[in-house]
């Protein structure tokens, strides 16, 4: 089953090529697959509505049985989302930012929690004001996810209050 893991950021700056680009430049520098199957939808202006890529670990196939892995959506912005007052659904974790989940990681579960602390840890490196959020509220910033980088690794890092360590 699990859980999702978003990447939260102002809708106003962003761009979903460049997150793919960045997630496509992790994924080279974890060693990880990155399974990119041409799958676009756009909306009707001809912009990126979504996209997605399956990342897994380099060591295993992509395969049901290798939990190593996970799924990676990333999505366009939805101009009649932001006019009905998405970009404040957030505002609890990080208050007055208009931030938006577009982009997210399907299934976090105990077999990938590795991977994703990998992959989270290197993308909000070339993106330190986004912030993973796992959806119980609690949302990893670049300086959580560096303090967390230094201590020997939980595989329930995500399962915890980043302002505990």
């Amino acid at each position: 089953m699990g859980i999702y893991a978003h990447i939260i950021k102002d809708w106003q700056k962003h761009d979903p090529e460049k997150v793919f680009l960045d997630a496509a430049k992790v994924c080279f520098t974890i060693n990880a697959m990155f399974n990119f199957r041409n799958d676009k939808r756009f909306f009707p202006d001809g912009k990126l509505r979504h996209t997605s890529v399956g990342i897994s670990d380099d060591k295993g196939s992509i395969s049901e049985d290798n939990e190593n892995q996970f799924v990676f959506n990333i999505q366009g912005v939805n101009e009649e989302d932001i006019a009905v007052g998405l970009d404040k659904d957030l505002d609890f974790l990080v208050p007055n930012k208009r931030l938006c989940s577009l982009a997210y990681i399907e299934k976090v579960r105990d077999g990938n929690t590795e991977i994703i602390f990998r992959f989270a840890y290197e993308y909000l490196k070339l993106n330190p004001d986004e912030y993973f959020w796992f959806e119980w509220d609690h949302a990893f910033s670049w300086d959580d996810m560096m303090k967390l980088k230094k201590l020997p690794f939980n595989k329930n890092w995500c399962f915890t209050n980043p302002n505990k360590h």
